[in-house]
């Protein structure tokens, strides 16, 4: 895990393409509910707080 951590971290590794739904914080049950069901081809949601 610290191996994966510092490839990460030294950006040999980019995860990014993983993050594939943003929600602005309002709309939280909505990020969670897309979540739960997996519609969507969502592999990973972010909640930004603007």
């Amino acid at each position: 895990m610290q191996r994966l951590m510092r490839l990460v971290k030294t950006g040999c590794i980019d995860l990014t393409p993983l993050l594939t739904h943003v929600f602005p914080l309002d709309e939280i049950e909505k990020a969670y509910e897309l979540f739960a069901s997996r519609r969507e081809q969502v592999l990973k949601v972010a909640i930004r707080v603007s």
